[in-house]
């Protein structure tokens, strides 16, 4: 029995391979704001208030280092 089930494990390991996902570079998309150019506005993500996250990028930052860069 355990046999069995070790080679129906490894058949429908491979079997259900993930396939890689295809990114059409004709179509045109809106790019999105560079974290680094991005004038950013932080705002919570969660009721803790502790993570913010840029509401036009999404780039995270934590409180801590929010408060950081306001006092410089």
């Amino acid at each position: 029995m355990y046999i069995i089930e070790k080679l129906l494990k490894l058949y429908f390991k491979y079997s259900k391979k993930e396939k890689p996902i295809i990114i059409n570079k004709d179509s045109e998309e809106v790019e999105l704001e560079d974290v680094i150019t991005c004038k950013h506005h932080f705002m919570p993500i969660d009721s803790t208030n502790l993570i913010f996250a840029c509401s036009k990028c999404g780039y995270l930052v934590t409180k801590k280092r929010l408060m950081k860069e306001k006092k410089k």
